[in-house]
């Protein structure tokens, strides 16, 4: 089995190629087929892939939604799409590998068309400039590697993985994903890490302080849970 990470709900989820984002195996196989309900369409984003086979002759990847192939993609010089929306609700997720030196894989995450505000595990605060911003986050991000500092009484620091950080601070829950609403205003001098819903934050002194505020309306209430991210 050549896949690594692999975290499916009904309405969004996760996948990586093994030991991701360590080197993946040689001669490996990972093939899942993913989908969302019925008459939703499914929006994939990858958030990285980097495969060493230029011409996608022996490590490559591949979707295959309906009688449509989107792929093979390789290297990681190519242009690949950033994001695919399929014309159906499911699809199949396609990675071998030959032999090879080096190579993180992939790194991809999916959700239905419901959400097109999808973004993946791997973004940080610091890659928008809008102070406000409302993203989706799919199933999965919690053990994805990847630093966050700070703590939900202090706020995180916009170096900080987005979806990773809103897990830790308690906004969404990792087997479900969902929808973060993000503010951004002026950080303070020192982040204490914590641990809190099995991820460990750590201490940062920023030369830069900024701030972020996530804000999640819960659904039978109304009342919103905050937490900073700086």
């Amino acid at each position: 089995d050549g896949c690594g990470h692999v975290v499916m709900y009904q309405d969004s989820g996760t996948l990586a190629s093994k030991n991701y984002p360590g080197t993946y195996p040689n001669y490996t196989l990972c093939e899942k087929k993913i989908q969302v309900p019925q008459g939703k369409r499914l929006i994939l984003k990858i958030g990285d892939l980097d495969i060493e086979s230029q011409k996608c002759e022996s490590s490559y990847l591949t979707i295959l939604s309906s009688s449509t192939l989107h792929g093979p993609y390789c290297g990681n010089m190519m242009p690949v799409p950033k994001e695919i929306i399929l014309d159906s609700n499911e699809a199949t997720i396609h990675f071998e590998s030959g032999s090879h030196v080096s190579g993180r894989g992939f790194l991809l995450s999916y959700a239905s068309s419901d959400h097109p505000d999808l973004i993946t595990c791997l973004e940080r605060a610091n890659h928008y400039t809008k102070t406000e911003y409302s993203r989706y986050c799919p199933a999965g991000c919690r053990d994805i590697a990847g630093d966050i500092s700070g703590n939900i009484e202090e706020g995180y620091r916009d170096t900080s993985l987005l979806c990773k950080s809103a897990i830790h601070a308690g906004v969404i829950a990792d087997e479900l994903g969902g929808q973060i609403s993000v503010t951004q205003q002026k950080g303070i001098s020192r982040y204490e890490g914590v641990v809190a819903n099995g991820i460990s934050s750590h201490d940062l002194v920023p030369s830069d302080p900024g701030h972020i505020h996530f804000v999640n309306p819960t659904e039978d209430t109304g009342i919103h849970s905050v937490y900073s991210c700086a």
